[in-house]
């Protein structure tokens, strides 16, 4: 069933198509035989018809556009400029330990909705790696007699502590083949013995999954008097812990240690917040963080609006999060500085835990499509600044992270879980039924935007510069490279278009690319469209995790024209075994 004010039933759509069309029309003349529709609705009927009038699986049709007053996208034919290159493990992700039995089950009774979704990513070429980290991780313990992942709790549903046993490490066998993930260790709890025994356990039990080891979270949040807001103090205990852990960790796997190497660690793992003190990557690297030559990646945090406290609460608005200048002012400000150094250095660098709104998110935005769009641009402006990974950041309020943040636990000490999950996992008071949220979509976006068909290439990715008319603060586009040649191009329309909006501020485009080249379409009714199952990539919705609809994809016609309604993204491939399912 497709819906919103101007799309019809599928129902509707056959019995209009076969009054207005002789079976031999082509979908996109619909718009001109029915001239009582206007602009918006014609361009809106003509997708609709074309899903519905076509019996297959899958559906390939010619998209909505306006050739006429097309705009020209200039689309470089050269890689110059572009990212270094980007594997299909660049969307990646972070869960909060403390939650990790709510959203992947146990060894034995793993989460069915979770790995659903997870299958969705990897059979598209997504290969995320998987960071059990956030604040939760800093009070985490092993107990080689516990069983799977327990916290303790305060009647608000504030954790105090994790502790898990052999079960939480066999967990990870129920992932996709080929899953790796990041060893967290606590650094919280200012305990040595803590930390280097959650390593020992990880490498005893999972030795051949782990890629890399991180030593606390966001340090930038602990109390003042731990380091007196000294980088040489933070360093200098950073490298005794990590050097004594790695004789740990070696002495465990004897001989199977250089499986690590040397460069196995994450440093920093800081925020962009101003709390006194200065630990991000620019500021450790100067104060010889990696004279031992432990540092695999820098890691840096990234939440570029919150709702810890009702100021910064009354700017985390849909139109906000969805301007691109000024996520790119910050990418540019609070982020660069430190991927630059990493770079300089000689390490690479990556978002080690983001999303878009601190302190679990914003109802009413987050849990939205709006979500999705901001996921996707997001991401693409890390991967043009050169991060190796982002790891988009999932999990539930936390009561003791703020005072007076906006989000809460449940009434009975249940979780509350973020608004800006891709996925409320189980059923609970605060969030109502188990689902995938709206934004989830976006992981099937990333995953077949860096999935190439050419084995061993990296994706290169280009920012391009907004056509002349077109208003950059809504919208962008990047250009993906495999080998040196044009593989993709992803349009962002990021104008809040809303119900009641008196336009759907559509972007007519010209692609001025020669050859075939097919379109997959991330779309909503409306930008604050809260219900998954009319959020579709691709023609499908993933409500429960299965593909619901048929697969639409669009074919370019010959003019190289194409359209995009606000609050709407597509992925544009040229090469066609690039696409998943045709």
């Amino acid at each position: 069933m497709l819906s919103g004010r101007y799309i019809q039933t599928e129902e509707l759509i056959l019995q209009r198509s076969s009054q207005l069309l002789g079976s031999s029309q082509k979908p996109q003349k619909i718009a001109i035989i029915d001239m009582k529709l206007s602009a918006f609705e014609s361009r809106t009927w003509r997708r609709s018809s074309c899903l519905a009038l076509l019996v297959a699986r899958t559906a390939t049709c010619l998209p909505s556009s306006r050739s006429s007053t097309a705009v020209d996208l200039t689309i470089p034919a050269s890689a110059q400029g572009a990212s270094y290159g980007q594997s299909t493990s660049f969307a990646s992700f972070s869960f909060e330990p403390a939650f990790w039995v709510e959203f992947f089950g146990n060894a034995s009774a793993p989460n069915k909705l979770t790995f659903e979704l997870l299958s969705r990513i990897t059979e598209r070429g997504g290969r995320p790696i998987i960071r059990p980290g956030g604040i939760t991780m800093d009070s985490m313990i092993f107990d080689p007699s516990a069983g799977d992942p327990v916290r303790t709790t305060s009647p608000s549903g504030g954790v105090y502590r994790t502790t898990v046993g052999p079960n939480y490490y066999h967990s990870w066998n129920n992932f996709p083949n080929g899953t790796k993930f990041v060893s967290t260790l606590n650094f919280g709890n200012d305990s040595l013995d803590i930390a280097r025994d959650m390593a020992v356990a990880s490498v005893m039990y999972q030795e051949d999954k782990i890629e890399y080891f991180e030593l606390g979270n966001e340090p930038t949040n602990y109390p003042s008097t731990r380091w007196d807001n000294s980088t040489a103090a933070y360093v200098q205990q950073w490298k005794q812990w990590t050097g004594q852990i790695d004789a740990a960790v070696n002495q465990t796997l004897g001989a199977n240690a250089s499986h690590f190497g040397r460069e196995r660690w994450w440093a920093s793992s800081a925020t962009t917040d101003k709390s006194g003190l200065n630990v991000r990557p620019a500021d450790i690297i100067p104060a010889g963080v990696d004279a031992a030559d432990q540092v695999a990646e820098y890691s840096i945090h990234s939440y570029a609006f919150s709702t810890c406290d009702p100021a910064r609460a009354a700017l985390a608005t849909t139109p906000n999060i969805l301007n691109h200048t000024e996520l790119t002012r910050y990418a540019d400000e609070e982020i660069y500085p430190s991927a630059k150094a990493a770079l300089d250095s000689g390490k690479p660098w990556v978002i080690g835990e983001f999303n878009s709104i601190s302190c679990s998110g914003q109802p009413n935005v987050t849990d939205t499509f709006a979500q999705a769009l901001w996921t996707v641009d997001v991401e693409l402006i890390y991967a043009v600044r050169n991060a190796s990974s982002v790891h988009l950041h999932q999990g539930a309020t936390l009561v003791f992270q703020s005072s007076n943040q906006v989000n809460s636990a449940g009434n009975d000490g249940s979780p509350g879980y973020s608004t800006y999950d891709m996925l409320y996992p189980r059923d609970s008071s605060k969030r109502g039924k188990a689902r995938a949220l709206p934004s989830f979509v976006s992981q099937l976006f990333m995953a077949e935007a860096f999935h190439t068909s050419q084995s061993g290439a990296g994706v290169r990715v280009k920012a391009l510069k907004a056509p002349a008319g077109v208003n950059q603060e809504s919208f962008s586009a990047y250009a993906f490279y495999v080998k040196g040649r044009l593989s993709k191009v992803a349009l962002l329309n990021m104008k809040p278009f809303y119900a009641n909006s008196t336009g759907d501020y559509t972007v007519d485009l010209k692609l001025g690319v020669s050859g075939q080249a097919w379109v997959k379409r991330m779309t909503a009714p409306h930008v604050n469209e809260v219900s998954t199952q009319n959020v579709t990539w691709a023609g499908q919705s993933f409500q429960d995790g299965k593909a619901v609809g048929k697969l639409h994809i669009e074919h370019v016609g010959k003019d190289g024209a194409i359209s995009v309604r606000g609050s709407e993204a597509v992925l544009i491939f040229f090469d066609k075994d690039d696409v998943y399912g045709l």
